[in-house]
């Protein structure tokens, strides 16, 4: 994984590639994913957390936030798909979740938010998925 990366990856790559990231995250972090519907985004985070063996997570679509235990600790999970303003994000205490001090976020649909508006004071990683073939997808990586 380098800082600034893109790749061509299948699922296994994928896969392969989020192991990797794993180990190098630091808390706290938010990990902003972005892509269009089907890109991948979900997939992402099921390889996240079983990289953590935590349980096995579903889309958060419907729920907007999951936490899932994991060996590390405890990985909380956002779809802002469905929000309509950031007085939604208030009401599901997404705010809230930045008080963790050994705090681990995973955001779909993270670009809906000014990623200005995430706090400095945890790491901010952006993780783009972009269709390519209908097995393949670009991930692009940047630490903000």
């Amino acid at each position: 994984m380098v800082v600034g990366s893109e790749v061509e990856v299948d699922l296994a790559a994928l896969k392969c590639w989020v192991d990797e990231f794993v180990q190098n995250v630091q808390r706290p972090s938010c990990v902003l994913l972005v892509g269009a519907m089907g890109a991948g985004k979900t997939q992402f985070v099921k390889f996240f957390i079983e990289a953590l063996n935590g349980e096995v997570p579903a889309s958060p679509t419907f729920a907007i936030h999951h936490r899932y235990q994991t060996d590390l600790g405890d990985v909380d999970h956002v779809d802002l798909y469905r929000l309509e303003d950031e007085a939604d994000l208030e009401s599901v205490g997404f705010w809230d979740l930045f008080a963790q001090q050994q705090g681990l976020l995973l955001v779909e649909w993270a670009e809906l938010l000014n990623f200005k508006s995430y706090p400095k004071h945890w790491e901010r990683h952006l993780i783009e998925l972009t269709a390519v073939s209908e097995t393949h997808r670009k991930l692009s990586y940047r630490k903000l």
